[in-house]
């Protein structure tokens, strides 16, 4: 063995080489701040604002790449953040750099005077200049949309001296005579708030600003221009030829009600010297370039919501407003779109759903009715839920996350196109409405485009009310989709709307609102009609004979545990305390009835109470009556909600403090009555219950029927609106189930209806008594 330690021997079993250290170089540390700007500023956009100040305080660098750079700003999210005078300043320079939910935020904060604490004197006309300034960067920063601030300052105006949506208007107006570029969808929106008055001089001020918006290129404004003056060009061929050819010219630009109009047209294609192939083209143009957006995202997203049910009650209890308002079907799909576009976008808590549903049929009927609902009738509808304040923040929310686009294409839409084109029964056009309403409350459908769903339910009517050729040739040249394109979705939507059992809440009411908003005499009672069964209809469609079982929904306890209240678990006093935070989860809708003692006690005083917060007369949301004027029914009366059983129903008097006088009879001393809120012990046995006392109708919404209530907003002597929905007593049996043994499927099962009242209705939260037999009360939830 030689020096060294290396084996002198060559042979291959010991001959080796000295061995080499290795050196292992340490890593370089990486760190955020080795990363090169741009994906720093990848990094940083769409952060939070909180995040963004975290990361300005680590480095001098971070700090200088805040601080100088505009996109970090501009791409920053305030969501479920409201100004205050602590972040006022984040939200001002966030505005400045081009943040558009900034903006909108510190546009409604400043009008409705909500988290931004101003001093009484000149109140309206601080904060409408300030709303004034902050609503007209929003709308430049919301370049090639449909313009919208309008919604918000649309009138009615307070009559009371100063008005600040008046002055917010005044303001705009002021700013687009002295500003010449970038004004035109400020001219839109100050003519569409003139528009909405009946003042025959503010008419002729909105056609200037919309002949002055439409010259600097607004298309929704030249749009309307065009609306008023096709009527007067129907008369003069040359002038109507040129009218339709400016059309066109709007729908080929992308204006979405220029297209529908477009295809409208169509069906006088001989006067516009158009052939039958070229109306085609168009109209099928149109449905071709449907997409279909799916809302199963939204499950996703919302890990506490599942279809059967959250999403349904909600969607339910929507249906039931537009009903009793007397809403049309635009308004209720665009409300549906903007509660799903919204929650497939951000995360919602699940006691927040019905502040969500209420605060877009708020905006969407600003948007395209002219009878808006008021916040303060919005509040009122969850019985005081919520509060003024909740409703004004999460309008603000909605319109950031949606980025001002409320109009969007929906399936009633496609069906008023195919309805103007196609002469067909009214019976069948009726059909048609009720199943693109069916369509709200299933998220599977949303599979299909809404063309498709559209053109679907138009067969699936047809053929439902045996038509001999269900799907014609013209049709297919219209829609673009054959008959075996619209077999699959035909198949679901009867699936959904026919053959599966109608979901039940807590109380096992059914939840049939959309099939009850269709019983009114102007749809000739169509959704009583029966209608053919599922095997049936796969034999007219040429399809193997199925009967696939009805889909199984959410057992009672789970449904209950969705919409009982948390204050159940909490004593009266702590209840009593904390009535707000205790009905976080609480939603439900004022209906519950007075006895006889309570409205004597009353009398006219809640009528006269509901009258003295209307929001229709003189709308003044804008001044700053909040709490007060949401609260005062609440004020007058505090309806206790008592979960019974409902075989108790019968046996329990409109009061939790007075018993049935037959039960003190055979019980001798009355038992005591359940704490309000809370459900009775599921061991506790019932006291028996006479047939006299079973309910009438058992099918109303999962937040409680609001139908025979009457709102807020509503004249005394108004007639009474047709009930929607009633819970009566005893609706969780259902002594006639709907079981056909032949398989034929029926709407649903109508009890019967009872006699018209000729007397006067009483108002607000009042039932007629004559639907139960038994006198009872009925106890909403």
């Amino acid at each position: 063995m030689g020096s060294g330690g290396v084996i002198r021997c060559r042979c291959a079993k010991c001959f080796c080489y000295p061995t080499k250290r290795r050196i292992r170089k340490r890593p370089r540390n990486l760190t955020i701040l080795s990363l090169p700007e741009d994906v720093l500023f990848h990094i940083m956009k769409w952060l939070p604002v909180g995040d963004i100040l975290a990361v300005r305080a680590v480095h001098s660098h971070l700090k200088y790449l805040v601080d100088n750079h505009t996109s970090v700003w501009a791409c920053a999210s305030f969501q479920e953040l409201w100004p205050s005078p602590e972040n006022l300043e984040l939200f001002e320079r966030a505005a400045e750099k081009g943040n558009f939910e900034a903006a909108v935020k510190l546009g409604i904060a400043y009008l409705y005077n909500e988290g931004l604490s101003v001093s009484d004197e000149a109140r309206a006309e601080v904060n409408g200049l300030k709303a004034s300034r902050f609503f007209s960067l929003a709308e430049r920063l919301n370049m090639g949309a449909t313009p919208f601030i309008w919604l918000f300052i649309r009138p009615p105006w307070s009559d009371s001296g100063s008005c600040c949506k008046a002055v917010v208007h005044g303001s705009l107006h002021t700013e687009c005579q002295l500003q010449r570029a970038h004004r035109a969808a400020i001219l839109h929106c100050l003519g569409r708030v003139l528009s909405l008055f009946e003042d025959e001089e503010k008419q002729q001020q909105a056609l200037a600003l919309f002949a002055e918006s439409a010259s600097q290129g607004c298309l929704p404004s030249a749009y309307l221009l065009w609306e008023r003056d096709q009527r007067t060009e129907m008369s003069d061929p040359g002038r109507f030829l040129h009218s339709f050819r400016k059309l066109r010219d709007y729908a080929a630009k992308g204006c979405w009600e220029a297209q529908l109009s477009l295809a409208k047209a169509c069906a006088n294609g001989s006067q516009l010297g158009l052939e039958e192939k070229a109306c085609s083209e168009i109209v099928c143009q149109l449905f071709q370039a449907s997409r279909a957006t799916s809302k199963q995202r939204i499950f996703s997203v919302q890990k506490g919501l599942n279809d059967m049910m959250s999403r349904y009650i909600l969607i339910d209890w929507l249906v039931e407003v537009a009903t009793m308002k007397d809403f049309t079907s635009l308004c209720l799909h665009l409300t549906v779109e903007c509660v799903d576009r919204y929650l497939r976008r951000r995360l919602v808590p699940r006691h927040q759903l019905q502040l969500l549903g209420i605060a877009c049929m708020v905006i969407c009927t600003r948007f395209i009715s002219k009878e808006i609902l008021t916040i303060r009738e919005a509040v009122w509808l969850t019985d005081n839920t919520y509060k003024y304040e909740d409703l004004v923040r999460t309008m603000g929310e909605i319109v950031a996350a949606l980025e001002g686009k409320i109009r969007i294409p929906t399936v009633v839409d496609y069906k008023d196109v195919l309805m103007a084109l196609v002469p067909m029964a009214r019976r069948t056009q009726h059909l048609c409405s009720l199943l693109c309403e069916l369509s709200l409350l299933h998220t599977s459908l949303s599979a299909y485009a809404p063309a498709h769903l559209a053109a679907a339910a138009l067969l699936l009517a047809r053929l439902i009310h045996g038509q001999t050729q269900a799907w014609t040739p013209q049709l297919w040249d219209l829609t673009g989709f054959s008959y075996e394109d619209l077999v699959p979705c035909v198949l679901s939507l009867h699936k959904k709307c026919f053959h599966d059992d109608a979901p039940k809440d807590y109380r096992q009411v059914s939840l049939t609102a959309v099939k009850q908003r269709f019983e009114d005499k102007r749809y000739e009672g169509i959704s009583q009609e029966e209608v053919i069964s599922y095997s049936q209809l796969c034999t007219l469609l040429g399809m193997k004979q199925e009967n696939p079982e009805p889909v199984s929904f959410l057992s009672a306890g789970e449904i209950h545990a969705f919409l009982s209240s948390p204050s159940g678990r909490r004593t009266k006093r702590k209840r009593e305390n904390s009535m707000q935070e205790g009905r976080g989860s609480f939603v439900t809708t004022p209906t519950a009835e007075l006895s006889s003692q309570e409205e004597t006690l009353l009398g006219s005083f809640l009528d006269w109470s509901l009258d003295y917060c209307s929001g229709y007369e003189g709308d003044r949301e804008s001044e700053g009556e909040k709490e007060g004027d949401v609260m005062a029914p609440s004020s007058v009366l505090d309806v206790t909600m008592v979960y019974l059983n409902p075989e108790q129903h019968c046996c329990q008097e409109s009061s939790d403090e007075e018993a049935c006088p037959e039960e003190e009879a055979l019980q001798g001393p009355p038992a005591t009555a359940p704490s309000p809120q809370t459900p009775q012990t599921p061991g506790a046995k019932p006291p028996p219950c006479s047939k006299q006392g079973l309910s009438k109708d058992t099918m109303t919404s999962g937040y409680s029927s609001i139908s025979s209530s009457t709102s807020p907003t509503s004249s005394r002597d108004a007639g009474p609106l047709p009930p929607t929905s009633a819970l009566s007593l005893g609706s969780g049996l259902n002594p006639h189930p709907c079981c056909c043994n032949t398989r034929k499927s029926c709407l649903q099962c109508c009890p019967p209806k009872p006699p018209d009242s000729s007397g006067h209705r009483q108002q607000a939260k009042r039932k007629h008594t004559a639907e139960h037999s038994g006198g009872g009360v009925t106890l909403g939830f």
